[in-house]
């Protein structure tokens, strides 16, 4: 029986394809590899389940992926037993990176376990979420071609990204504390302060002082929205009379006395792209943040570090 080349382009890389596709052909018993190109995704298969392949690739696509265009091909070569990921192919670009994606629920459930590895671990991430585009130096997507070139996995972490059944399996931006970067609350001069980041940031941001807290792609500047001294300071600072801010949250429930939320609204909140979302004032006022305006823009944590803040403040 001749195999199939499958070519797949989209937003296919950096958003656990390969293995996805990797698990699709465990559960078919299909032979082959997939890798990353410049042209996106590729995969040589050989089986009769070929057909249920090709389907299942679009419909069980991870939730971060968007395929443009899947082609199939005859492949004439001759594929060994088994299946696997291989080392990724350099050529003409013609694929993108997917966007930064917000935490999603397992990562939640890793950070705020105590017994785990990734207990208060800022940098926590897998293939469903965390940075993509903004740590990415060039395509292939690949650990190597990323600001996490400099960071090698501990023995743990590597047998995680080498484990098929996990859900980091080749997730590039994997790490922990033990090998991954480290959370540090700096001064003006750029010293280190002492003491736990996360509770010297919400001593800061308690007694009415402006913390730049790194977020996706860059930094949000961030204040306590209920302290009008700190707004206005803010807004001193920034040299912005007059443009709405927008305010943080750790859950619709929080905002409900600052922003009447609908069902679109908390879809748009809970959404991977984690948006600033406009919502109808409701009827607790913050004096500064969204002056003369009916419309108040909300959003809820999309990183590890702005969760550890919010659950560092619940105690």
């Amino acid at each position: 029986m001749a195999g199939r080349l499958f070519r797949i382009r989209g937003l296919v890389q950096g958003v656990g394809f390969r293995p996805h596709v990797w698990r699709l052909a465990q559960e078919l018993g299909l032979d082959g590899w997939v890798r990353n190109d410049g042209d996106g995704v590729i995969a040589a298969v050989n089986g009769e389940n070929w057909p249920k392949f090709a389907m299942l690739l679009r419909d069980e696509a991870p939730r971060l992926a968007r395929i443009d265009t899947v082609e199939i091909t005859e492949f004439a070569g001759t594929l060994p037993a088994g299946f696997a990921i291989v080392e990724s192919e350099a050529g003409a670009v013609r694929t993108a990176i997917g966007p930064d994606a917000a935490i999603c629920p397992a990562c939640i459930a890793d950070i705020c376990n105590p017994a785990g590895r990734r207990w208060r671990y800022a940098l926590t991430t897998c293939t469903h979420c965390g940075p993509r585009y903004t740590v990415s130096h060039g395509i292939p997507y690949d650990r190597a071609l990323t600001s996490m070139a400099a960071f090698p996995l501990c023995p743990i972490c590597n047998d995680e990204y080498t484990a098929p059944s996990d859900r980091r399996f080749h997730a590039e931006t994997t790490c922990c504390p033990d090998c991954g970067p480290q959370l540090r609350l700096l001064d003006v001069a750029g010293q280190s302060l002492a003491g736990d980041p996360l509770a010297e940031t919400l001593r800061l941001l308690r007694a009415g002082q402006i913390v730049a807290i790194k977020g996706l792609g860059g930094f949000h500047l961030a204040c306590d929205a209920r302290n009008a001294g700190a707004v206005a300071e803010l807004r001193r600072r920034k040299q912005r009379e007059a443009k709405p801010f927008a305010v943080m949250g750790l859950n619709s429930i929080s905002l409900a006395s600052l922003a009447r939320i609908g069902e679109d609204e908390l879809a748009l909140l809970r959404d991977v792209a984690a948006p600033i979302v406009l919502c109808p004032k409701a009827g607790q006022a913050l004096p500064g943040v969204a002056p003369g305006l009916a419309w108040l823009g909300v959003m809820l944590p999309a990183t590890p570090l702005h969760l550890l803040l919010w659950h560092e403040a619940a105690g």
